[in-house]
C-alpha cells in the first residue's frame, strides 16, 4: 500500500528533503517475512492429468488402471468411453449424451456482447440486480475493538461499529432501482483520564441509484462508488472517487471509498467497455473527528501528516485555526476506455475534475490553515499481461495540477507523474495470493518546495486460506525506500461460518519525521472485530 498523493497535509515552512534509497533494519525484517511467507504457501496440485489428443479428451488418473475418453466425433454425440469395463452400458461402459440444438457451439455477436458486459460486470461495484421484486441486503456489519499498544498515542481504546443495509429491485428487463444506507459509530478513550473521551455518530447515504440496461449499454443516476484503476490500494488514475480517511488505512481499498452523485454512461462493445462518469457535485472526502487519533493533524504535538515539521510549525500549527470551505461546484467528469484480450488488457483515462482530498495551507492574509481542493487535468494509462509467473500490472497517470508549497510558505501547484508496477502470483497454483508493487510520484518542473519531490516505495500483500478453507492468514505491508515509512498489517481470520468472519489483527506504524509511519508511529493498535454480509 502506498500513502503518495492520497493524504490530507499542511505545508507552511521549509522542511527536510532526502532522495536516497536505503535498506533499513526494518525493511530487511519485512523482507525476511515475506521470503519466509512465500517458501512455505501451500502448494496446490491436482493429481488428475488432462490429455487433448486430435478429436479425443483423455483424463487419466492416477488410481485407475486405465483411462477415460471422451470422445468427439462430428455428429452431434458425445461419448464417454470407459475402456476397462465390459461392453454394456448397464455396467459404465458407455455412456451417450445428444444435443439437439445444432451449432450451440459458435458464438454469435449477441453472445459476444453478452459475455462482454458479464466480463465487465465484475469489475463495477454498480451493476444490476436480477431480482423481479423488492430484495433487501446487509451489505456488511461489523463490530471492532481496538487497544493502542504504545503509552504515547492520544487514545487507549477505541470501538467502531458500521452498518450497511440496501434494497434493490428489477421493475422491467430495464430498468432497476436501488437504495442504501450506511451508519458509522465510534468512540476513543483518552491515555491521560483529565482528557475528554470523544465520540462520533455518522447517518450516510450508500449506492443508491435508478438504472437503465439496454443491449449494450447502461445508464446510471443517483449516488455510485466508482473506482478505476488497476493495482491495489492507491491506483494511480483513482483520482475523482471520494475518500473516507476516517481509519485511514484500517480497512481495504472499497471500504475506503463513499458513494458519490453521479451520472453514469456505460457501452460495452465484444471485448471493450467505454465508462463516461460526470459528478454534476462537489463531494469532498470524508475526515476523522478532530479528536480522533487518526486526524491528519496534532494539535496536541503541532506536527502534520505529511510534513517534517520544525518548532516554529509546531507552534504555528498549535496556535492557528483550521478551516476546511468545501467549494459549492461540480466534481467533474472522467472518460475511461478499457478492453480485454487474449493476453493483454489495457485501459486509458481522461478526467477533469477535483480530487476528495483536501490540501492544508497557511493563509497569512487571514492567519488561517485553509483546505484547497485544485481543479486538476489527468491523464491516465494501465495495462497487464501474463508473466514472470503471474500477472504483471502497470499503471501510470499525470496530473496538470498538484498542490504543492513553496520555502517561503506560498501555496503553487504543479504537474506531477505517479506510476505503479505489480505482480500478482497464486503460488503453488493454490489458493495463497501474493500481490508485490512498486510505486512512485514525482513532482515536475519544481522550485525549491517543502514536500518531497520524489517518493518511491515497495507495498502489497500476502494472504492464504488454511484448515480446510476455515481460517485466513493476510499481510498488508508498506515499505517507503527514500525515506524509512512502515506500515505493517497482519491479520488472522476465522472464515469457517458462512457469511462471516472474526478477525484479529494488529497495525504497526513507523518511520521518519514527515512521512505517514512517523506521523502515526504512536498509534500501532491491536484489533479485534466481527463482520458480516447477507
Amino acid at each position: 500500500m502506498t500513502y503518495q498523493n492520497k493524504i490530507p497535509r499542511v505545508f507552511v515552512f521549509s522542511g527536510r528533503k532526502r532522495s536516497s534509497i536505503k535498506l533499513t533494519p526494518t525493511l530487511a525484517l519485512l523482507v525476511g517475512v515475506m521470503i519466509f511467507l512465500f517458501a512455505h504457501a501451500p502448494v496446490s496440485a491436482e493429481d488428475d492429468v488432462l490429455i487433448i489428443e486430435d478429436d479425443s479428451l483423455v483424463i487419466e488418473v492416477e488410481d485407475e488402471a486405465s483411462p477415460l475418453i471422451i470422445e468427439d466425433s462430428d455428429s452431434d454425440e458425445l461419448i464417454i468411453d470407459d475402456e476397462s469395463s465390459s461392453n454394456d452400458f448397464m455396467s459404465g461402459d458407455e455412456l451417450i449424451f445428444e444435443d439437439e440444438i445444432d451449432g450451440s457451439d459458435v458464438d454469435t455477436p449477441d453472445s459476444k456482447k453478452m459475455d462482454s458486459v458479464a466480463m465487465y460486470e465484475s469489475q463495477s461495484t454498480t451493476f444490476p440486480d436480477k431480482t423481479s421484486t423488492w430484495a433487501a441486503s446487509l451489505d456488511q456489519v461489523q463490530v471492532e475493538w481496538g487497544h493502542f499498544s504504545k503509552s504515547r498515542a492520544q487514545d487507549r481504546d477505541h470501538i467502531y461499529g458500521q452498518f450497511d443495509v440496501s434494497l434493490e429491485r428489477t421493475f422491467s428487463k430495464r430498468w432497476s432501482v436501488r437504495f442504501a444506507v450506511r451508519a458509522d459509530g465510534y468512540r476513543g478513550w483518552r491515555q491521560d483520564s483529565s482528557d475528554s473521551d470523544w465520540q462520533l455518530s455518522q447517518l450516510d447515504y450508500g449506492e443508491s441509484y435508478l438504472r437503465y440496461t439496454g443491449e449494450s449499454q447502461t445508464v446510471t443516476v443517483g449516488a455510485q462508488q466508482v473506482i478505476w484503476g488497476r493495482i491495489d490500494e492507491f491506483p494511480p488514475t483513482d483520482r475523482l472517487s471520494t475518500q473516507d480517511l476516517r481509519r485511514f488505512v484500517l480497512d481495504d481499498l472499497e471500504q475506503r471509498r463513499l458513494a458519490s452523485p453521479a451520472l453514469r454512461y456505460q457501452h460495452f462493445f465484444e471485448s471493450s467497455q467505454l465508462d463516461v462518469v460526470v459528478y454534476p457535485k462537489f463531494r469532498e472526502a470524508q475526515l476523522p473527528d478532530e479528536q480522533s487519533s487518526w486526524y491528519p493533524v496534532n494539535k496536541a504535538t503541532g506536527e502534520v501528516l505529511g510534513l517534517e515539521t520544525s518548532p516554529a510549525v509546531e507552534f504555528l500549527v498549535k496556535n492557528t485555526p483550521l478551516v476546511d470551505d468545501v467549494p459549492d461546484s461540480n466534481g467533474g467528469v472522467g472518460v475511461r476506455y478499457s478492453g480485454l484480450g487474449d493476453s493483454f488488457d489495457y485501459g486509458v483515462t481522461l478526467q477533469k475534475g477535483r480530487q476528495s482530498v483536501p490540501y492544508f495551507a497557511y493563509n497569512p492574509l487571514t492567519n488561517t490553515i485553509d483546505s484547497r481542493y485544485p481543479r486538476t487535468n489527468i491523464v491516465g494509462a494501465d495495462f497487464s499481461f501474463e508473466g514472470l509467473g503471474g500477472t504483471v500490472k502497470a499503471e501510470f497517470s499525470w496530473l496538470s495540477d498538484t498542490p504543492v508549497t513553496t520555502r517561503s510558505g506560498r501555496y503553487d501547484t504543479v504537474e506531477s507523474f505517479s506510476w505503479g508496477i505489480a505482480l500478482e502470483m497464486f503460488p503453488g497454483d493454490g489458493d495463497a495470493r501474493l500481490n508485490i508493487q512498486l510505486t512512485g510520484n514525482q513532482l515536475l518542473d519544481t522550485q525549491a518546495l517543502l514536500e518531497r519531490e520524489n517518493q518511491l516505495s515497495i507495498n502489497g500483500s500476502f494472504e492464504t486460506p488454511f484448515s480446510d478453507n476455515n481460517w485466513r492468514s493476510k499481510l498488508r505491508f508498506n515499505v517507503g525506500l527514500d525515506q524509512d515509512d512502515i506500515y505493517l498489517n497482519p491479520e488472522l481470520a476465522y472464515i469457517g461460518w458462512d457469511s462471516h468472519e472474526a478477525y484479529l489483527e494488529f497495525h504497526y506504524f513507523d518511520g521518519d519525521k514527515g512521512t505517514p509511519g512517523g506521523f502515526y508511529k504512536n498509534n500501532s493498535v491491536a484489533t479485534v472485530g466481527w463482520r458480516a454480509s447477507y
